[in-house]
């Protein structure tokens, strides 16, 4: 096998629940909690309704549990259908800099946790993994997003490590796994670009699905290319990138990287979230008189233009894939609202007059001083001109949830509470998130599913 292949399959394999700082089993649970909240918050949203009415259709010996009922289908379809509920909204964690967001990995450790037996100390070790490999993968090539690849790589590698641990593989099965997950599964970057359609939210949740498909696989003892990475047809060659990765991955004295990824604020794209605070800072200082602007002046950096303001489509957003992704559009609601919340990104919301014309106002534009900053600092300046002439400038350089600017565990249950409620009721949050606190003392991985099923009034009702 090839020399990166090699290295990841040993650490995929030793890396051991007992190896872990309490610090970091700790930030697994407040990322699961995070993750949780994310995917009950928008249970009854379309894409989310289309994944789980798929993977309902499909009756699985041992399964994996679809999030809301007790149904169980394969573990593959549940990684997706639970999957496309943590990622759809945009608003679980993020990884610094262009990695993606390693909490679309989590469901599909759990699913494939359940569906092996496993017990739950070892799913938080599989986790912890797929973490790894996602954010250390991002973090090594920079250069894929400008090919034109999209992220989703890092989570069908992240998938496969995570469940090959849980499934307790041995070297050679885990080798096989991550060369099933990446020659496969390069997804193309036209995700994220332009107009944005329901797939943005289910693209993660699909290299997921992809890595634990890997995983099942190699189980059974298909195999995989030799040379994945370094193969002259392999990752680095095809999609145009570097890639040095070891030694720096988490453990003997290297932090886990779990530990320094971002949580979300605001339930939008991590560039645009950045531009919500000064946003909101400039609707008090214009005490919400947003007709009295004359222009709106957003300095960021590249990364940021590339992402929320590359199109004309981010201008005039038609659907919330387009508007969570749109720094023009949330910070005409900031400026307009004072808030930035789920309602904000409904058809409603998304087709408000005055929000569109707001935003015609908004200039967005990259600086090197910006540009510089990023990725260590996530700086958004924003200059609101009134008609009189009078300049209002508020800026950010760590939004909350950043490593600098963090949220605390009472602001991660907030958040759970305020996604989760609505869904499955204050008692019923509330228990989940007492037992998910103390996840690492759970017997069974089927415990947490079983927090999450809902009653006879949610839509799939008769399949529970």
């Amino acid at each position: 096998m090839d020399r990166i292949l090699n290295f990841l399959s040993d650490y995929s394999v030793s890396l051991t629940y007992q190896k872990l700082p309490k610090s970091v089993v700790h930030e697994v649970k407040r990322h699961v909690i995070d993750a949780f909240g994310c995917a009950m918050g928008c249970y009854h949203a379309q894409p989310c309704r289309i994944a789980r009415d798929q993977a309902l259709e499909v009756v699985s010996t041992p399964g994996s549990t679809i999030l809301g009922t007790r149904h169980q289908s394969s573990p593959e379809l549940a990684a997706f259908a639970n999957g496309v509920m943590v990622r759809y909204l945009d608003f679980n964690d993020t990884s610094m800099g262009n990695s993606g967001h390693p909490s679309d990995n989590v469901m599909a450790v759990l699913a494939t946790a359940e569906y092996a037996g496993a017990d739950v100390q070892t799913a938080i070790a599989g986790i912890v993994i797929a973490y790894e490999m996602q954010d250390r993968f991002g973090a090594a090539c920079k250069q894929i997003r400008d090919n034109g690849w999209d992220h989703v790589i890092y989570v069908a590698l992240g998938s496969a490590a995570g469940a090959g641990k849980v499934m307790r593989m041995n070297k050679e099965q885990m080798a096989n796994a991550l060369a099933l997950a990446v020659v496969p599964n390069a997804g193309m970057n036209q995700t994220r670009a332009g107009r944005l359609s329901m797939w943005k939210g289910c693209a993660s949740a699909n290299g997921a699905r992809n890595g634990v498909f890997a995983a099942l696989m190699a189980r059974r003892g298909l195999s995989g290319p030799d040379e994945p990475f370094d193969g002259y047809w392999g990752f680095k060659n095809q999609l145009g990138t570097s890639l040095n990765l070891a030694p720096a991955f988490g453990g003997e004295g290297v932090p886990f990287t779990i530990e320094n990824d971002i949580f979300k604020y605001y339930p939008c794209n991590y560039e645009a979230q950045c531009a919500v605070t000064p946003a909101l800072e400039l609707h008090k200082a214009l005490k919400g008189k947003v007709d009295e602007i004359e222009t709106v002046e957003i300095e960021t950096y590249e990364h940021a233009v590339q992402s929320t303001a590359d199109t004309r489509d981010k201008w005039n957003p038609t659907s919330r894939e387009t508007a969570d992704h749109s720094s023009p559009y949330v910070v005409a609601v900031a400026l307009t609202r004072g808030t930035v919340w789920l309602d904000d990104f409904l058809e409603q919301g998304i087709t408000d007059p005055k929000i569109h014309s707001l935003m015609q106002k908004i200039e967005v534009r990259a600086t090197e001083e910006h540009t510089k900053a990023w990725p260590k600092a996530c700086p958004f300046r924003i200059t609101a001109t009134t008609k009189s002439g009078r300049k209002h400038v508020r800026e950010v350089q760590y939004a909350k949830g950043h490593p600098k600017n963090p949220m605390s565990d009472g602001e991660i249950e907030a958040k759970f509470r305020r996604l989760a409620e609505p869904v499955m009721g204050q008692a019923r949050a509330g228990e989940a998130l007492s037992r998910l606190w103390h996840l690492e003392d759970m017997k069974s991985v089927r415990e947490i599913p079983a927090l999450f099923v809902l009653d006879s009034t949610t839509p799939c009702a008769d399949r529970l």
